[in-house]
């Protein structure tokens, strides 16, 4: 993790610089977080980074593996909505809290229907490093980044030196088959200090290891997953004070039943709570053989990913103008079986028999434009930024249940949904750092953002389903918001390398509408959060001992909630009222000599309602009291990493290394208060994992890496749900143990 300086590869250890950023000429930490170049002890911000290196050499290929080790990061599925910093978290599918970027573009949609967009999940092969920004961003990045951001930093053209980097991994997993991996990454410098073009490009399958009982498809190891794609990127100098970069990355993936959490959830547990208005708390027993079976209909998944961004800078002689464009669409396409969430309403709409089944077809699409442009200078006494930005989304949610019976012979197609949504931003944003004395600093930012929006929902339903989710209609709902946010941050450098800082900030998510739903209500409003902070950061030793510490509490005002219809079973949104979340959050690298590293960080966060949900008229709401915990947040996380490298002989030096991670209880989503929704709120129990690894380097090109992950296999609770109470509970569990070798060349 990135927070202190950068350490140089010792003894060829190749995970030594696993913080991966940018470092100048004295081994600093160089970050954009603020959209400049700053050392990171100069930054007022909490940012966390992890290499491209650190995650190929320990098979973190997903955020799924590797979110417990960002300090107050939290996962709970594969949607850009299952992402929440801080404990700011709807617990569903409202739009995202944490803004997703590309170095400087943004990916993640602002409203609930983009937010449905898979998370990204770049592989490693076409990245530099992953920065976590923690705290409301809403001033430089704008909506939807309540908790935080996450940013994807690419690799940038060197225009001086060939290198390029090769490698080949396997692995297996208890329980499962193998998988495999190849990667490779190649910078040419076509004009010396003039032109550059990098390339990678990467294909991976992970192993499965989930088997299926179902009477149609009996089959082992069917969670199958198969991510493929690369990245070019060219770099132009012209002049000195021009540069110009344009770069596409394409990603595929094609999976079979590895899309669980999108729509059923994942593993059916707790026999006792399968009856229909049975009150049982859920448990985690295995409904069927072990927590690795399900017994569902096959399903498939196809995600295409495209992004291409171009980026020109001009120094100007002191202020540098920058225009960043970028231009993304992502494709996913899931077909899988619902039965366990709509077979019983549909047996009894149709008087169906027992053994019939119902599928989903749902189709996510996202286009996104955005363009800024900025104007920058730094000096003694004043660093300022101003800008304009822009930007266009076009999404839909298409979505499509068929009924059939147990032959596999299609009785109705209930429910045909089709959701196009436009979405168009504009905003002004400026920021200023005045330099009172060579030690104090005081920046203040603002930014006024614009949004429209518009969004029809075309419903066809079959007459005997009408009574689930009323008649056939098309409904285009229209919407607009102007919110100003801001921040105020005093900072004090201590010394060159300690920074206390104080930090008021303050994001907001648009609201919108939930159209052509009778029992729900018509709109929900904009949510916004105001977030107070003090922290310290740097080197309380110098070349020993580094942290980064801070206190925080966020101010939650209409927070958006997903709620359940208990008699359709669809989802829409609601205002919550007022909730918060207060923490402390702590990380620390020591590096006492000797080839020894210590990395751990911690965070505390007690996230809950500060009034009870409000009730509203004709409107069926949700179930929560004052002191209520948010959903899917834990009080408590660590992680703790020590690793020791070593010289073997003169050409030859090795590594081994440990973590462990603790993710504490969580609260699951609150309850719908429909007299029908008879199931309980329960407890995502806490969970403890240890990963292990081990690797050496030959005369600094050759590396050979192993690790074992999830080491006493552990069938941690990640994510669970029981739809608000009106469902019998479907829940994710951590990877079973997970074995696996890369060998690659660097050159």
């Amino acid at each position: 993790m990135a927070f202190g300086q950068t350490a140089p590869i010792e003894n060829g250890d190749p995970t030594a610089a696993a913080s991966g950023p940018q470092a100048s000429a004295n081994d600093d930490i160089v970050v954009t977080a603020q959209k400049r170049q700053q050392r990171l002890i100069d930054v007022p911000v909490p940012v966390s980074a992890i290499s491209a290196d650190t995650l190929t050499k320990q098979n973190l290929v997903s955020i799924s593996d590797y979110f417990d080790r960002v300090p107050g990061l939290q996962y709970s599925g594969r949607r850009l909505t299952a992402l929440s910093i801080r404990g700011i978290n709807s617990g569903g599918a409202a739009g995202p809290t944490v803004a997703i970027l590309i170095d400087d573009v943004p990916f993640s949609g602002a409203n609930v229907n983009s937010g449905q967009s898979p998370i990204p999940d770049f592989d490693p092969a076409t990245l530099d490093r992953i920065e976590v920004l923690r705290g409301p961003q809403g001033t430089l990045y704008g909506a939807a980044s309540l908790g935080g951001l996450i940013k994807y930093v690419t690799h940038v053209p060197d225009t001086e030196k060939w290198s390029g980097r090769i490698e080949a991994g396997g692995n297996t997993i208890e329980g499962g088959n193998e998988g495999f991996s190849g990667r490779g990454t190649i910078n040419v410098p076509i004009v010396k200090d003039h032109v550059a073009l990098s390339l990678s490009g990467f294909y991976r399958r992970d192993p499965a290891w989930i088997d299926n009982i179902n009477v149609r498809s009996t089959k082992d190891d069917v969670n199958t997953r198969d991510t493929w794609g690369g990245r070019a990127a060219l770099l132009v100098k012209p002049t000195d004070n021009i540069t110009l970069q344009v770069s596409a990355l394409r990603q595929l993936v094609d999976a079979d039943n590895s899309d669980l959490a999108i729509t059923s959830g994942g593993i059916r547990v707790c026999p006792e709570c399968q009856a229909t208005g049975n009150t049982a708390i859920t448990n985690y027993k295995p409904l069927y053989n072990n927590l690795t079976t399900i017994n569902v209909l096959p399903s498939t998944s196809r995600t295409k990913l495209s992004f291409y961004t171009a980026k020109a800078e001009i120094d100007l002689g002191g202020p540098v103008l920058s225009a960043i464009a970028g231009w993304s669409k992502v494709n996913n396409n899931l077909n899988n079986d619902v039965s366990s969430i709509f077979g019983g309403l549909f047996n009894a709409l149709y008087g169906a028999s027992a053994g019939s089944s119902v599928a989903i077809a749902n189709i996510n699409t996202l286009s996104k434009f955005s363009q800024e442009v900025r104007l920058s200078d730094t000096s003694a006494k004043l660093d300022w930024l101003i800008g304009g930005f822009y930007t266009a989304e076009h999404s839909s949610v298409d979505q499509t249940l068929t009924f059939a019976n147990s032959g596999g012979s299609t009785i109705a197609v209930p429910y045909v949904s089709t959701g196009p949504s436009r979405y168009r931003e504009w905003a002004g944003f400026a920021d200023a750092t005045y330099h009172a004395t060579d030690k104090l600093d005081l920046q203040v930012g603002g930014r006024y953002s614009y949004n429209k929006q518009s969004t029809t929902q075309a419903l066809t339903i079959d007459t005997p389903a009408q009574a689930a989710f009323g008649p056939s209609t098309t409904i285009t709902s229209p919407s607009k918001d102007g919110v100003f946010t801001w921040l105020v941050s005093p900072s004090y450098h201590i010394n060159r390398d300690l920074l206390g800082y104080a930090r008021v900030s303050t994001g907001y998510r648009p609201g919108g509408s939930n159209v052509g739903f009778a029992n729900a209500n018509a709109t929900y409003g904009a949510d916004k959060v105001t977030n107070y902070e003090v922290g310290l950061k740097g080197d309380a030793v110098p070349g020993i001992l580094t942290f980064d510490a801070s206190l925080f509490q966020i101010d939650w005002h209409k927070i958006q909630l997903q709620n359940t219809d208990s008699v359709s079973q669809l989802t829409f949104l609601t205002n919550g009222g007022e909730a918060r979340s207060r923490g402390v959050e702590f990380t620390t690298r020591v590096t006492p000599g000797a080839g020894f590293s210590l990395d751990m960080n911690a965070t505390y966060t007690d996230a809950v309602l500060t009034e009870d949900l409000s009730v509203q008229a004709g409107v069926t709401g949700l179930s929560g009291s004052k002191g209520d915990r948010i959903p899917f947040v834990p009080r408590w996380t660590f992680n703790v990493s020590p690793q020791k490298t070593f010289d073997l002989s003169s050409r030859l030096a090795a590594f081994v290394g440990a973590s462990l991670t603790f993710n504490d209880d969580r609260a699951s989503a609150f309850k719908t208060a429909a007299a029908s929704a008879t199931r309980p709120r329960f407890t995502l129990p806490s969970y403890v994992l240890i990963d292990l690894r081990a690797g050496a380097t030959f005369d600094r090109v050759w590396e050979l890496s192993v690790y074992a992950r999830n080491v006493f296999n552990e069938f941690g609770v990640v994510s669970a749900t029981n739809r608000n109470g009106t469902a019998a509970p479907n829940v994710i569990f951590t990877q079973p143990r997970t074995i696996g070798l890369t060998v690659a060349r660097n050159f």
